[in-house]
Parts: structure tokens; C-alpha cells; sequence
């Protein structure tokens, strides 16, 4: 030990000094594994982050369409401002998102909602990210009492940092 340096007053001896950049045999060992574990987990964890968001999103497409927010439900279009439209009526296809918005609106107008509420949520994957929402809507034709409940497929794409509706399809 050096009497009266700083290193000596710390306990520093000549070979720690020395030795401590050199690598251990065991560090070089984990490195590896540790990265590879990483690269192999931080796809995953991303996914994860945007499965709750697609709850959140399928979740505010059902109070839209529980309020016949035709306008509110197209703003949701992809930056492509198609959606895939099915109304249950046989006629279905890639539509500009003013054209869904009319066709929504006269559907929302010819029906009264009774509830919607959101069943199932499902991330499909790919690239961009995709997945789906089901809801269960009872309405009834104006004027009638009796109600009847169909499905309503809504179909989203991760576009921009967030949940776009590509495809909505009322299942009869």
C-alpha cells in the first residue's frame, strides 16, 4: 500500500488498481445471455403497452355508437380515410369516411339504441399493429317495442401513436 496518496487511504492496492478493468470470466458469460434476453423480451413489452390502449379505444367506439356519433366514430378513420363498411345489407367495401358517416347516420336514425357495450377485444398483430372489437348492440326499429341485438365487428389498425377504425361490420 502507498502510505499518504489517497489510494492508499482508501485501501487501494497496486493489483486492484491493475486489475479491475480486466474482464471476469463469469460477466463476459452473462453479457451475452442478458442482451440476448432483452432483445428477445422488449418486442413483446411493446405489444403489451398497446393491448390496454385497444380496450380503451373499442370502449369509446361503443359510447360513439351508443349516441349515433356517426361524425365521431369516421374521425376515428385511418389517415387513408377509408373504412371497410358492412351494414348487414350484403353491400360491402373500402368507403371514404364521409360516405360511412352518411350511412351510419341514417342507420342511426332509422334505429333507437338500447345499449351497446363492448364483448370482446383482440390484438391480431402484424405490421402495422391490428386488431378487433366486438360489441353487442339491442336497438329496435323506430316505432316498435320489440328490440333485437346484432353484432358489430369494428376492426382497428396502430396508425400514428394511436387506434384508427379500418373496418366496422354489423353482423345480422
Amino acid at each position: 500500500m502507498r502510505e499518504g496518496t489517497l489510494d492508499g487511504a482508501v485501501g487501494y492496492t497496486a493489483w486492484t488498481i491493475t486489475h479491475a478493468l480486466q474482464p471476469f470470466p463469469m460477466r463476459n458469460r452473462l453479457l451475452p445471455i442478458l442482451l440476448c434476453t432483452l432483445a428477445l423480451l422488449a418486442p413483446r413489452a411493446l405489444v403489451a403497452q398497446r393491448t390496454a390502449p385497444l380496450e380503451g379505444f373499442v370502449a369509446s367506439v361503443a359510447r360513439m355508437w351508443a349516441a349515433g356519433d356517426a361524425g365521431g366514430i369516421t374521425g376515428l378513420a385511418p389517415a387513408d380515410g377509408r373504412i371497410v363498411l358492412d351494414l348487414g345489407n350484403g353491400q360491402a367495401g373500402a368507403v371514404e369516411a364521409r360516405h360511412v358517416a352518411a350511412a351510419l347516420r341514417e342507420l342511426f336514425r332509422d334505429r333507437s339504441t338500447v345499449s351497446v357495450r363492448p364483448t370482446q377485444v383482440t390484438i391480431a398483430g402484424g405490421q402495422p399493429l391490428s386488431g378487433f372489437g366486438e360489441l353487442s348492440w339491442t336497438s329496435r326499429p323506430r316505432g316498435v317495442s320489440d328490440s333485437e341485438t346484432q353484432s358489430v365487428y369494428v376492426g382497428a389498425v396502430w396508425e400514428g401513436g394511436a387506434w384508427r377504425v379500418r373496418e366496422l361490420r354489423v353482423l345480422r
